[in-house]
């Protein structure tokens, strides 16, 4: 890291005491999803960001939601440019009652912070924005642009990611991180996930007369089972597995003595970067067709479609992200997969873009109730975003 040499300190503490109190103020706003209220976080990070020398703008994209575009000045566009990545929507609170309020920002003495999204992902937009922060003050200039997209709904649909794709603002981009909490760990791939609702039409009878009647329940157990069984065609993907199919729900029927007429199913598969989702419909519209026989009809529809996500480990900016890591002092970082899906999947399949997930906090206690995150961690992020970009451009 040539390029650093000579510089003493990428964070001070009084950037750290300022990251801790953007970050308080971030859970202070209550962005649970639906109905997400994004804007607020937006408008309160633009104000910040513009103040400490970046540049941007926010994006309205309907009432009270808009996501956030942010760029270091002064760069130029020689290279493809690093983009940061986060959203702003948090999880409900859940039923159980929390240790200190969920929105309350509670700083303990032992230096840690609580509340909802100070994990997912409030303490890792922060240590992104403020991270890029430090770099303005000290004027620094890259041969490629530092972005960051801040993002709402990730959390149901990941509208803002969607729209932002759809807006172009991945154009020019040559590498993407993302700061899912991680406990600072590179996640080089993650599962997808394909939601869908079958919808199984007979005929009613009675009972008494099954025959005269088409059971829709029984036909979609058969289907569902032929499903749960589908051969992907693929083998185990280094650090996920296989691809798994889950029955969430079937509702049928209305009362035990009539043949039910019509049955509802979701399913859940979650998939790997070796399948192709496109493939995987087609397998499973085949497959559907396959059991129209009898009368009884089958719809097929999908409400929900988030790509898997992989880079390969040795990708430069993978390599990039464990020399800052270790120049920070922590252990080797561990080069990892997870099975949740996140932003990237909508922003990584369509451009191919080397995509790294790596954030502040402990994954466990995402949408946990007591959710909560060690400062000294959030420290550590801002000082990796910081410090990142001279590492990935001085290859």
């Amino acid at each position: 890291m040539d390029q650093m040499q000579g510089e003493t300190d990428l964070f001070s503490s009084a950037e750290a005491a300022e990251l801790v109190e953007v970050t308080r103020a971030l859970i202070g706003i209550d962005t649970v999803n639906p109905p997400g209220n994004e804007r607020a976080v937006a408008q309160l990070l633009l104000d910040r960001a513009l103040e400490w020398g970046l540049e941007g703008e926010i994006v309205e994209l309907s009432a009270d939601r808009a996501n956030l575009q942010l760029r270091l000045p002064g760069c130029s566009a020689d290279r493809p440019a690093l983009m940061y990545c986060g959203h702003f929507d948090t999880v409900p609170l859940g039923g159980a009652p929390w240790t200190h309020a969920a929105h309350g920002a509670h700083l303990s003495p032992e230096g840690v912070l609580w509340g909802r999204g100070a994990v997912d992902m409030k303490g890792g937009v922060a240590a992104m924005v403020c991270g890029m922060a430090a770099l303005a003050r000290r004027s620094a200039r890259f041969p490629a642009e530092i972005r960051f997209l801040g993002t709402i709904g990730e959390e149901v649909d990941c509208a803002g990611a969607r729209a932002a794709l759809d807006a172009g603002a991945m154009d020019g981009v040559g590498q993407l991180v993302i700061a899912e909490p991680t406990n600072m760990e590179l996640v080089v791939a993650h599962k997808g996930a394909l939601f869908l609702e079958l919808t199984a039409r007979g005929r009613a009878a009675h009972a008494a007369m099954a025959e005269q009647g088409i059971n829709a329940v029984s036909h979609m157990m058969r289907l569902l089972g032929r499903i749960e069984e589908l051969d992907f065609g693929v083998g185990e993907y280094p650090l996920l597995g296989r691809p798994t199919v889950t029955v969430g729900t079937i509702t049928g029927g209305s009362v035990v003595n009539i043949v039910p007429d019509r049955c509802v199913a979701q399913v859940d598969l979650r998939t790997t970067p070796a399948v192709d989702h496109q493939t995987l419909l087609a397998m499973l519209a085949h497959l559907v067709d396959a059991h129209r026989v009898d009368g009884v009809e089958f719809d097929l529809h999908v409400t929900g479609d988030y790509p898997p996500v992989g880079t390969a480990p040795d990708d430069p900016l993978v390599t990039a992200a464990d020399r800052v890591l270790r120049t920070l002092g922590d252990d080797a970082p561990h080069k990892t997969a997870v099975s949740y899906f996140s932003d990237g999947s909508i922003l990584q399949p369509p451009t191919g873009l080397p995509t790294l997930l790596c954030g502040p906090g402990d994954p466990t206690l995402a949408h946990q109730t007591d959710e909560r995150i060690d400062v000294a961690q959030l420290i550590r992020a801002a000082r990796f975003f910081s410090e990142l970009p001279y590492e990935v451009f001085d290859q």
